[in-house]
């Protein structure tokens, strides 16, 4: 492949059918025959009180490193300022160049020790609260500058390259919702500072619900304090009960209404099942290594968190809930 348009085609086509998890890495790959670089940067920014912040990019054959020691340096970038706050034009820089005469050698040690020597940098809006969508494209050596042509290229492409991103996501949204049970899961993705890339109305409601004074545009902190932790991680609030998951810097959460039977432990949960697979206590004993009578006072435990009275009752709980 070697034109625009069949660049496109195949993006787009990627955004349905390749899974979320790789697909910047593929779009990147096909970004790569027709516009060729060394290494890429592509995520959410915003500018704050010391430069442009990066929200956990994804690094396309660069080191992890670079975001650490990058955030050092930041109130030095120029380049990065000036992108983001020049959308939708993208520049081609030399940036050791740049550097020197801007007079910041922590900036011109950090290109040279990464080796970004030449960059197509180009921002975009992306949503409220002032975050940008921005990729960085680096070349590793001083006489493979990018032409004129390219950065018209970057220019006419990343607004597909986010449209496509954005689509992707779309599609994993609907992968994970859960489909069991008769509950309306509501969905939200967020960066991993907790704001919002898209969020679906029911999601709003709960949230409204759960926390009547939340007026922002982010995820309150008890759910966004969870996202640094376990890759999965579940808040049982008093009226919502919400699932966080993080995908290569992407964090997709999941919310419904609290039902009783969330506050069953997972013992609880696990002796539930089996009681209404319709196991007899002796025989739930049996496969969970229990006593008979340690079965019977879960199973009683149960009916009072669930606030059934039969194991018919908890039967229409658990299918409701979906668990």
């Amino acid at each position: 492949m070697h034109e625009p348009d069949g660049f496109l085609l195949s993006l787009h086509a990627a955004a349905r059918e390749v899974p979320f998890e790789v697909f910047q890495e593929h779009a990147l790959n096909l970004l790569r025959q027709i516009l060729p670089f060394d290494a890429a940067r592509w995520g959410m920014a915003r500018h704050d009180a010391r430069g442009a912040e990066f929200h956990a990019p994804y690094l396309y054959n660069d080191s992890s490193e670079t975001l650490k020691d990058y955030d050092e340096v930041r109130e030095d970038d120029h380049a990065a300022h000036w992108c983001l706050a020049n959308l939708d034009t993208a520049l081609n820089f030399h940036l050791p160049d740049l550097y020197v005469q801007n007079r910041t050698p922590g900036l011109l040690d950090y290109v040279h020790r990464y080796r970004h020597i030449q960059a197509l940098i180009i921002g975009r809006r992306c949503g409220e609260a002032g975050m940008r969508q921005a990729i960085s494209l680096y070349r590793a050596y001083e006489d493979k500058p990018f032409a004129e042509a390219q950065r018209r290229m970057l220019e006419v492409v990343f607004p597909h390259l986010a449209e496509a991103l954005q689509t992707s996501m779309a599609f994993h949204v609907e992968r994970i919702r859960p489909r069991g049970g008769e509950i309306v899961w509501s969905l939200a993705i967020c960066d991993t500072a907790g704001e919002f890339r898209f969020v679906e109305p029911g999601f709003c409601d709960l949230l409204r619900e759960e926390w009547p004074n939340l007026a922002q545009r982010s995820l309150p902190r008890q759910l966004a304090g969870l996202i640094g932790g376990a890759r999965k991680a579940r808040f049982q609030g008093r009226a919502a009960l919400f699932v966080i998951e993080v995908v290569h810097g992407t964090v997709f959460v999941r919310a419904r209404v609290r039902v009783p039977v969330d506050a069953l432990s997972p013992r609880e949960l696990e002796v539930a099942r089996l009681a209404v697979a319709g196991l007899t206590h002796k025989e739930i004993a049996k496969v969970l290594a229990l006593a008979p009578a340690t079965v019977r006072n879960h199973l009683q435990a149960i009916h009072e968190r669930a606030g059934v009275h039969t194991n018919a009752e908890l039967v229409q709980q658990l299918r409701y809930a979906g668990v």
